[in-house]
């Protein structure tokens, strides 16, 4: 496979590739099995802390932890609140539409949908009367035209909801880069996924903002049935499960499809206009796809003990829970809503009970054990180790049920314990593209900062773009791309992985041999500042050190970001590479990017 590439690529960021790939094979275990290392000392628990607990350490965060106490630092992690992050909610605030209500988000998207329908609607009058253009009157009428956002440094805006999918992006990136409250967007993002909605279905696309802002950021340290029920209204989540089609099967009467009818037609002028039934019409139906969904990847997991009658009882007590097609709020239909009772995992809901149906059902997973297991799984898989402890998955789920699902509670009891600072969980996990990007920006001393070059309305679109899979040659073949168009070239593109399941939170998926290439071609990237929105590589970075001598040079980068942990194949290996380069070029001046770019490829880097 290796040759394959090396005959197929023979750039330079191809040879730096292969180096990595000399550097040790990520998919094998950290150390041997076997192996007996001694306990973590102080300065390694302060560096996993800042690894797991956060996106990795900035020069002299080790320092600052020392001297405040490891201890006083995790206890204001947990407690975000009492963390200052003003600065990154200014720098935040230039994102308009993460400031948006999602009435207003949604009224964008339905208003450019209309649009488009109705152009599709004359440009079809127009073809069958021979070719005639569509009047200047319906393209310039407010109702035609396409929602628009300020053109920033001129050109043409993109569309809203692109807008708002490449700020949402964009956003998460700078709040991990730049936040203080490291923890809390771990968090955010691990409950994101959990709960996961693929951006590129319909109305999602601008949904999500509100749901990141208002169901995700509030509740990942409260209570989980507080995030279950969030998560349940959540219009962006009735959308991209279905259940705001979910509804009992019922009969309307010739006068209400009328009604229906003039709606469509006051919401879609033009739009084809169906024939009335002159006996009453049957509508609606059951959508599992929420219901199953709840149990098997939300609260019980696929073993949690539900059957598939369970399945099809838990989407009759969601029906008629739906979105408003005015507002895109949540809202409640009762006319929808399948009153018969029902039997949900032993427990017996009588009917008419209407919403609480729904509410029931929420009160009865966030409760079952089967949920305290499953959570406090993936929470010790996400921050201890792949394989997670089978005794520290108890007593975390044990804490879980007698807190009432209190999320901080569970947290503090994994990462408080002692498999979260044993030695085999020592940078244990593989980084994902996303985790890989921004450690790599803090481990520099970088931050995230407006692009020089390339105007905002323009780098929106090539994000958004990318992320819909648009135009993937033109914008992956660019020189200079932006972080978020990084991290969607290594393979995790933010918001947007189709299945519900959401990205894995088992690392060792993550390493293949196409995708170590693609990081160690961003690492060059980045190192050589072809990073758009990234600020330039610091002097510090090898202050004071002589480029002419190679050994100091890499013992510098060892130090700033390995953290002096460099493995003796590591450095051999990358010593190797700096004497064939040498011989190459008839010199021994280090060229710093290509030898920064090789450390943050290397094993030691890239797991955390």
């Amino acid at each position: 496979m290796l040759n394959l590439l090396v005959r197929r690529r023979t750039s330079r960021c191809c040879r730096l590739a292969v180096a990595v790939f000399a550097l040790g094979a990520l998919t094998g275990p950290a150390r041997a099995a076997d192996d007996q290392p001694p306990p973590l000392t102080e300065r390694q628990r302060i560096i996993h802390v800042l690894n797991r607990c956060g996106y990795g350490p900035r020069p002299g965060d080790v320092e600052w932890i020392e001297g405040i106490g490891l201890t006083a630092y995790m206890r204001q992690q947990l407690h975000p609140e009492t963390i200052d992050d003003s600065a990154l909610r200014a720098e935040l605030a230039r994102f308009d539409t993460l400031n948006m209500s999602a009435t207003e988000l949604f009224r964008d998207f339905r208003d450019l949908q209309q649009a488009n329908k109705q152009r599709q609607i004359e440009r079809a009058n127009a073809e069958k009367n021979g070719g005639a253009t569509m009047t200047d009157s319906s393209t310039n009428s407010p109702s035609a035209r396409p929602a628009q956002a300020k053109r920033p440094n001129g050109g043409e805006p993109p569309r809203r909801s692109q807008i708002a999918v490449a700020e949402l992006q964009d956003a998460k990136i700078i709040s991990a880069v730049d936040s203080p409250r490291q923890l809390y967007e771990v968090l955010v993002d691990f409950w994101s996924n959990h709960f996961n909605i693929d951006v590129r279905k319909g109305p999602c696309r601008v949904l999500k903002v509100a749901d990141e802002r208002d169901v995700i950021r509030p509740h990942v340290l409260g209570k989980f049935r507080d995030l279950l029920g969030a998560s349940a209204k959540s219009p962006a989540m009735l959308h991209y499960l279905d259940n705001f089609e979910n509804s009992a099967p019922r009969e309307i009467s010739p006068n209400e499809q009328r009604r229906r009818q003039q709606y469509v037609q006051q919401q879609n002028p033009g739009a084809p206009v169906e024939a009335i039934d002159t006996k009453p019409k049957k509508v609606g139906g059951l959508n599992e796809n929420y219901a199953r969904e709840i149990m098997e990847l939300h609260t019980l997991g696929v073993d949690g003990g539900y059957t598939q009658k369970d399945v099809q009882e838990v989407a009759r007590c969601f029906t008629g829970w739906g979105v408003d097609p005015q507002t895109g709020l949540f809202a409640f239909a009762p006319r929808r809503h399948d009153n018969g009772p029902k039997t949900v995992l032993g427990h017996e809901i009588p009917a008419n009970g209407g919403m609480q149906d729904g509410e029931t059902v929420l009160d009865i997973l966030a409760s079952h054990p089967s949920t305290a297991k499953f959570i406090s799984t993936e929470l010790c898989r996400r921050l201890v180790a792949d394989d997670p402890p089978p005794a520290l998955v108890e007593r975390a789920a044990a804490v879980f049920r007698t807190t009432d699902g209190d999320l901080r509670a569970v947290v503090q009891t994994i990462i408080y314990s002692p498999e979260f600072f044993s030695p085999q969980a020592y940078r244990a996990k593989i980084k994902s593209p996303f985790e890989f990007a921004v450690s790599a920006v803090r481990a520099t001393g970088r931050t995230i900062v407006a692009d020089d070059l390339v105007p905002a309305n323009r780098r929106l679109a090539m994000e958004a773009g990318a992320t819909f899979d648009r135009n993937m040659d033109r914008i992956m073949n660019a020189p200079r791309k932006s972080l978020d168009l990084a991290v969607i070239e290594m393979g995790q593109p933010l918001f947007a992985y189709q299945a519900p399941t959401g990205y894995t939170e088992d690392s060792r998926k993550w390493v293949n041999a196409g995708a170590l290439i693609a990081r160690i071609n961003f690492a060059l990237a980045l190192s050589e500042h072809k990073v758009v929105n990234v600020s330039p590589p610091p002097p510090d970075l090898i202050r004071g050190v002589d480029s002419d001598k190679p050994d100091l040079v890499l013992d510098q980068l060892n130090r700033v970001l390995l953290h002096g942990e460099m493995a003796p194949a590591t450095r051999a290996t990358l010593e190797k590479q700096i004497s064939d380069k040498e011989e190459d070029d008839d010199s021994s001046t280090v060229n710093v990017p290509e030898l920064t770019a090789l450390v943050l490829g290397s094993p030691e880097f890239q797991r955390h």
